[in-house]
């Protein structure tokens, strides 16, 4: 007779973290295909399958429920354009492989789901000093892990820094944002690595 395996059981700190993810997808579906205002918490547990309670419990509210998804999305973001370099690795390569993962990840022309998250939780932040702290520390981290990145790059031959690598770090996620906010408003899309790579150099390098 086959043998039945038995499922494992979920330690508390596993089934909070799985309820957890639950109830963030069920708020990204829900958020996406209603918009900011027309969801509700009790939308997103009834879509998750849960009561409202678990909703209140993990995330206290709507706006921070919201801030924790653009939290993921832009961790999900950062991993994927400077994830991937390993240490010693020439700055000039890990820039072209930068834009080249940027240019990918914005190929659609039309306003995709991160950009979406960043102009709403903006405008919460707004009315919500403890969301915009939380930005602004979400922010310094994405700006400190491009800066890792660049100090642990190797230069070339000649090659020197245009500033120290949190300066290069705050200026090549300046570029970053900016450049997706105007694909998102003119819905053009602008961000090609053809383009990048050279604005990306410019940024880092003193002229030689």
């Amino acid at each position: 007779m086959p043998t039945t395996q038995k499922k494992k059981r979920l330690s508390r700190e596993e089934q909070k973290a799985e309820r957890t993810q639950q109830l963030l997808d069920a708020a990204r579906v829900m958020f996406m295909e209603k918009g900011y205002e027309a969801v509700t918490i009790d939308h997103v547990a009834a879509h998750a399958g849960y009561s409202r309670m678990p909703v209140y419990t993990l995330f206290g509210d709507k706006q921070n429920l919201f801030f924790e998804l653009w939290r993921q999305a832009t961790a999900e973001l950062t991993h994927a354009l400077v994830g991937h370099f390993q240490p010693g690795t020439p700055l000039r390569r890990n820039l072209k492989q930068l834009a080249d993962a940027l240019a990918q990840s914005m190929e659609t022309p039309s306003p995709n789901y991160g950009e979406r998250l960043f102009f709403v939780v903006q405008t919460i932040a707004l009315g919500h000093p403890e969301i915009a702290a939380k930005l602004e520390k979400l922010a310094r981290g994405v700006v400190a892990d491009v800066a890792k990145f660049v100090r642990q790059s190797s230069l070339g031959k000649g090659e020197q820094l245009r500033g120290d690598p949190e300066t290069i770090a705050a200026h090549l996620v300046a570029h970053i944002n900016g450049m997706a906010t105007v694909q998102f408003q003119t819905h053009r899309r602008y961000v090609l690595s053809k383009d990048l790579f050279p604005i990306f150099c410019t940024i880092v390098f003193r002229d030689s």
